[in-house]
């Protein structure tokens, strides 16, 4: 019925190479035009080398990947009433895969690799700063090549931010050609009018890129 307007991302057995690989492959010839998963499979950091072969692939097919969060595996952080395991479980954990990501030196070895950070990238856009000097001073083997800040241009992010002042400084943040319109349909706190009246509210050329300009170099449309 809409054809033409309707597009689908790829969701990948992740713990099984070979058969990540294969459904990759299908899936992209089948019109897929990304990956959507999830910020840890079963307790496992995404940087891990068990995945490193499915995000080259990834890159090489110039499939963006949207990085969706999940519940922190373990709950050592007491996240099970109020809600807290979406409000802090999924941006901390965003945060996590974020910076694992660059600090791993994951993005320096495939610079190919559209990754896009769901929720406005958890909390890593507002803590880049502490991450930079904690680079700077930690004890740690440097895995990346320039402080954490740089790389946030190097990602996308969805606008679901829930308040003008955050979607406000995101786009400050990142620059206003790496956000790309979200909703959080149809999930609990999925804000359909809010997410569009924050957007709306943007200066007029920002509005349009995060509206649909900024998603057709990215997804090909």
């Amino acid at each position: 019925k809409y054809d033409g307007r309707i597009r689908w991302f790829a969701s990948l057995p992740l713990q099984h190479e070979a058969d990540a690989l294969e459904e990759l492959r299908r899936a992209k010839d089948n019109g897929a035009i990304g990956v959507c998963t999830l910020t840890n499979i079963l307790g496992t950091a995404l940087t891990e080398p068990q995945y490193r072969a499915i995000w080259r692939e990834c890159a090489a097919m110039q499939l963006p990947v949207f990085i969706h969060p999940t519940t922190p595996y373990t709950d050592g952080m007491g996240l099970a009433d109020f809600g807290l395991g979406n409000t802090i479980g999924f941006t901390s954990d965003t945060s996590l895969c974020f910076a694992k990501m660059i600090l791993e030196g994951v993005l320096d070895e495939l610079p190919d690799l559209q990754l896009i950070a769901c929720h406005g990238g958890g909390a890593f856009p507002y803590l880049a700063a502490r991450f930079d000097i904690m680079w700077e001073r930690t004890t740690s083997a440097r895995k990346n090549k320039a402080p954490p800040s740089t790389y946030l241009k190097r990602l996308w992010y969805d606008s679901i931010v829930y308040d003008q002042p955050t979607l406000d400084f995101l786009v400050e943040r990142v620059g206003s050609d790496r956000v790309l319109y979200g909703s959080d349909y149809p999930h609990t706190i999925g804000d359909m009018a809010g997410c569009l009246s924050r957007v709306d509210a943007l200066a007029g050329d920002v509005r349009e890129k995060v509206r649909g300009l900024n998603a057709r170099p990215i997804f090909g449309l």
